[in-house]
């Protein structure tokens, strides 16, 4: 294998990762809570679309029996979280309100240190809802980012702040939220420096869901307090890898959101950055649709639950939404389990903003991509993860 292989595939827990990050169900115990995932899985894969209860239980059987035979299927008490920082256009599109759930639920399992999350989108809102998310899952102490003067703020979206300000009885805040001034939040690339100066060489894994303006703010960056190394050679001590939802190669004439709205930031990022870059493309997040039944339907177990209102806020129920950044966050643990990596190469970034990817062996780029198997298992991956209650609700 080599060594980009290695880097992406040794962050992986491979299968082990997918039993025990999906143990916890709302709807099932026991033992039919910590198989069931295998038990979709297999169904699946013998086209049993909705599986009936006679066919569940002798799958059940036949799972247990294997993994009671299959030392993998049990994650190392010793292993140490994978550290991530969350890079976020927070308040454009609800698909980052998914993917941010999926980061606390393997905040949960003990699989990621969410060290920092950085909003790319400059409206007052998107920090904000994100400290709300922060204190309703139990994390009130991960650090926020802004992005000074960049970034893009989508005017048509408002589920943002149409969640913050939701009010329950006697008019007081649905959810908590501490932060009145956004002013007094850190610049993104300061906390970027500050927080990978403390970590170990080639550790962190850096997930990218929005525009590249704070990233490429950091390689451009110059010593400073907490390093005295240039953000380029910063990233290239400390980060492991970037996973990034950007761009398109099924049709090399369509330019991305993510990218195209900061051009610029997004050639800098692919055209400069020391270190490997998996990037999930537009056409992989719409093959994998999330539904919003289950938005409607799973989240009983709460009386208000920030992820349900931001979804319903975002557009009129039900429809389902494309999984773009979900799919970079679900990389990181899961990197060969639901899709397909493309052979390395090279991502160059046109004024225009299109995507063009140039294989050859010696490259620091890949994409990655989904059959229509892989989309149907990953769809029922993320319902039953983001359906589940967080740690600290249980």
């Amino acid at each position: 294998m080599s060594d980009f292989g290695k880097t992406i595939s040794d962050i992986g827990k491979s299968e082990s990762d997918f039993v025990a990050s999906t143990r916890l169900s709302t709807k099932k115990t026991g033992l039919e809570a910590l198989y069931m995932p295998i038990v979709v899985y297999i169904c699946i894969e013998l086209q049993i679309k909705k599986p009936m209860k006679r066919y569940c239980f002798p799958i059940l059987l036949l799972t247990l029996g294997l993994s009671l035979s299959a030392k993998t299927h049990t994650l190392p008490s010793n292993a140490a979280p994978l550290p991530v920082i969350f890079d976020t256009d927070m308040g454009n599109d609800v698909d980052d309100v998914l993917a941010l759930d999926l980061l606390y639920k393997y905040m949960d399992t003990g699989h990621i240190n969410l060290l920092a999350i950085m909003s790319n989108q400059p409206s007052e809102a998107s920090p904000r809802f994100l400290d709300l998310m922060n204190r309703w899952y139990g994390y009130a102490k991960i650090p926020i980012g802004t992005s000074k003067g960049g970034g893009f703020a989508d005017p048509n979206t408002m589920y943002a702040q149409k969640t913050v300000a939701l009010t329950g009885e006697r008019g007081k805040p649905l959810f908590k939220c501490r932060i009145k001034d956004t002013n007094r939040l850190p610049d993104a690339t300061m906390l970027y420096r500050r927080v990978l100066s403390r970590q170990k060489d080639h550790s962190v894994v850096i997930i990218s869901t929005g525009f590249s303006t704070n990233l490429a703010r950091l390689l451009e960056s110059g010593p400073d307090k907490w390093s005295s190394l240039s953000g380029k050679e910063l990233v290239a001590q400390k980060v492991k890898y970037l996973s990034l939802m950007a761009g398109r190669f099924d049709n090399p004439k369509y330019a991305e959101y993510n990218v195209v709205k900061d051009v610029a930031a997004a050639k800098t990022l692919f055209a400069v950055c020391p270190v490997p870059i998996v990037t999930s493309p537009w056409e992989l997040g719409n093959a994998v649709r999330y539904p919003g039944q289950s938005i409607a339907d799973d989240f009983g177990w709460t009386s208000a639950h920030p992820l349900v209102e931001a979804y319903k806020a975002y557009a009129k129920m039900p429809y389902d939404r494309p999984t773009w950044d979900l799919t970079a966050v679900v990389q990181v643990l899961h990197p060969d389990m639901y899709m397909t990596t493309s052979p390395k190469g090279t991502i160059r970034v046109d004024n225009a903003g299109h995507t063009l990817f140039t294989p050859h062996a010696g490259g620091n780029h890949c994409y990655l991509t989904v059959s229509k198997a892989q989309a149907e298992r990953l769809k029922d991956y993320f319902v039953s993860v983001i359906t589940r209650k967080p740690k600290n609700k249980r």
